[in-house]
């Protein structure tokens, strides 16, 4: 019988939790903020502003909720999101005979409701809207999407459920969780425990796996082993929410501060600074044995996990650069593993320049296919990292 490692439940939760084509603009931006996909719900963003219809839909208004509660809108946007929420409030919602849509959405009802919120407009039309929907709500899933909208918008002392949303809901407000669905949203998401809720739930399942693996995740120096390692690179991307990438210096006294990520030795040096606390063993540009005239050098080696760490730098877009990345991998691994060599299997990780996350999946299985390569980590080039050229 095959073992099921976390590892494989996370890159599981992972594939259904997908941002991808084709999915309504609010269930997209949902999954992209619950997850921290930030450069994915920038494109749902822009997807709900270019929309050229008559008018926009309740979905997209949602979808620029969720921009707004993540903090993305600029000032153009933001005038947008106030001038649809107006104009949803003097919409008539619950009309005799009309078939129930934004009113029994509970994605959308979430979206609008931290819409108004961040716009100061979360007037007592939409109260008096989610009270019929919560009322007119019979599904576990739709009733606690539509309570974390109340709540968004003032009402207290409600307990959301199910415990799944309810642990990735307070992990986006920064709450620990109550004991009680911690183990319950644990299970659900580790166990892959069927739906039919569709990839908004997909995607707080993942949530939840995440967080709470990170809030378990206090790693014994001597104890770290290959899934923690691939654990601390896959979650590496978090350290540059607080990158200093500044226009002007956070004091009167203080230069801009720019830590510029420019090539293959600036995203060694982050690799380093992630693992040489955890990994004591880790070395820097590891020498390998030579083989014929050939001398390798491995970027990051661990010992103790026969584990190195090669790094590469994706300045280009598209899929011939991607290409290049998966040619480049597969002749380090040949070299690298080695029989003489010390090491037995590659963590590649690609700094992707240019965000292309649409080529990540692909990139991402390509180099996995590489005999040796025990994972593949992407990072993109962070939005406020954006170069003006």
């Amino acid at each position: 019988m095959m073992m099921v490692t976390l590892d494989d439940v996370h890159q599981s939760l992972r594939a259904r939790a997908r941002v991808g084509t084709g999915l309504p603009c609010h269930i997209a931006a949902f999954s992209a903020w619950i997850t921290g996909g930030e450069a994915d719900l920038r494109d749902q963003v822009e997807r709900a502003i270019a929309f050229d219809g008559q008018a926009r839909h309740p979905e997209h208004v949602a979808a620029l909720g969720y921009g707004a509660a993540a903090g993305i809108l600029d000032d153009a946007a933001a005038g947008t999101l106030r001038d649809e929420i107006d104009h949803l409030s003097g919409r008539d919602f619950f009309a005799p005979g009309r078939p129930l849509r934004f009113e029994a959405d509970g994605v959308a009802l979430l979206g609008a409701a931290l819409g108004a919120s961040a716009a100061w407009l979360a007037g007592p039309w939409l109260g008096n809207l989610l009270t019929k929907a919560a009322a007119a709500a019979v599904d576990p899933w739709q009733q606690g999407l539509i309570r974390a909208a109340r709540v968004a918008c003032g009402e207290t002392d409600l307990r959301i459920g199910p415990p799944d949303l309810a642990v990735a809901l307070g992990a986006k407000r920064g709450n620990a969780p109550w004991s009680g669905d911690a183990e319950a949203a644990w299970s659900m998401a580790a166990c892959l425990q069927p739906h039919d809720d569709g990839m908004a739930r997909d995607a707080v399942r993942l949530a939840v796996f995440e967080f709470i693996l990170a809030r378990q995740a206090h790693v014994a120096i001597g104890g770290a082993g290959a899934d923690d390692l691939k654990a601390l690179l896959r979650n590496a991307d978090r350290s540059l929410k607080l990158w200093q990438y500044e226009e002007k210096g956070r004091t009167s006294r203080s230069a801009p501060g720019r830590w510029e990520i420019d090539n293959e030795y600036h995203v060694q040096a982050l690799v380093w600074t992630v693992l040489a606390p955890v990994f004591a063993d880790l070395e820097n540009e590891e020498n390998l044995p030579s083989i014929g005239h050939k001398h390798p050098r491995a970027d990051l080696g661990i010992p103790s996990l026969r584990t190195i760490v090669e790094v590469k730098y994706m300045r280009a877009a598209g899929q011939r650069a991607c290409a290049e990345v998966i040619e480049q991998v597969a002749a380090d691994a040949s070299l690298y593993l080695s029989k003489a060599s010390a090491y037995d299997n590659i963590i590649a990780v690609v700094w992707d320049d240019c965000a292309q996350t649409e080529q990540h999946h692909e990139l991402r299985t390509g180099l996995e296919s590489i005999r040796g390569v025990s994972a593949a980590v992407i990072f993109s080039r962070p939005a406020k990292m954006r170069r003006s050229f």
